[in-house]
Order: C-alpha cells, then structure tokens, then sequence
C-alpha cells in the first residue's frame, strides 16, 4: 500500500461525493420549494389587503354617495339630486318625473346607515330614514338604497 499516495483517501471521497451532492440538491429544492410557497402567500397576503382595503374605499364612497343624494333630497334641490342617478335610471325617467316623486316629500330629518354590501360595480347602502310631517318625526327602517358603478363613481339606481 506504499504504491500511490492518497488513494486511500480517495476511496473516502467517492462514498462522500454522492452524499454531498444528494445533501446539496435536496437543500437546493426545499429552498426553492418555501421560495415559490411563500411567493404565492405573500402574493395571495397581498392580494388580500389590497381587496380589503379597496373594498372598504368602496363602501365609504357608496355611504357618501346616499348621504350626498339624501342631502339634496331634504334640500329639495331635485335637479343636482337627479344627476346622481345612474344612466340608466335617467333613460327610464325624466328630471320632471324625478321631481314629481318627491315634490311631496317631507323634511328629512337624517338617516342612519345600518349596513352596506358591495360586490363587483353593486352595491347596497341600509338606512333608516327619519322624516318629520303632521307635527311628529317618522321613523322609516330597513330602506335599502342600491347603488351601480359607472366611470368609477358610484351613482344610485332608483326605478327598479
């Protein structure tokens, strides 16, 4: 065994190379494996905060929209009220006809918003109404007020 040096230890080596490599690979997979994984959670994490927040934008500016409207209503400025409906609404009724279905109307007192849903370009704004007429205020409950998306503004759908 005094023939060529190191050839014992070699022989070491070619049983460890192929542990080695097998350790190395296997560490290169699990670390690309929690990379793609935790691309996908932090995307998904991501994709879930924006939609909450984008959501709550979104309800803030339905309730803003049915305050604005209810506020023009109890003015009885039904001209710049009508311009809130939507497109829609203005093909099925004219100003005049807007005005006609509230010139009747008694003074609103407020409004309480009890709950608001928006799904996709919809969305739902539940009130409570407080009138006063004949020397009393009225209390209107569970009044909901829907609202479509056009050009990215809310505007409201008032003949279903």
């Amino acid at each position: 065994m005094n023939g060529i040096p190191g050839k014992l230890k070699h022989k070491k080596y070619r049983f460890l190379a192929p542990v080695v490599r097998n350790i190395l690979l296997s560490a290169i997979v699990i670390f690309l494996v929690f990379s793609i994984c935790a691309c996908d959670t932090l995307s998904g994490l991501k994709r879930s905060v924006v939609n909450r927040f984008s959501a709550e934008d979104d309800m803030d500016k339905a309730v803003e929209v049915v305050n604005e409207f209810i506020d023009l209503l109890s003015e009885k400025d039904f001209e710049e009220a009508y311009d809130y409906l939507s497109s829609k609404d203005k093909l099925r009724g004219s100003e005049e006809d807007f005005y006609n279905e509230f010139k009747n109307v008694t003074d609103i007192v407020s409004i309480d918003v009890k709950w608001v849903e928006v799904k996709n370009n919809i969305a739902v704004v539940c009130i409570d109404l407080t009138d006063y007429y004949d020397g009393e205020e009225k209390v209107f409950e569970d009044i909901e007020v829907s609202l479509v998306r056009e050009d990215e503004e809310w505007k409201i759908a008032f003949w279903e």
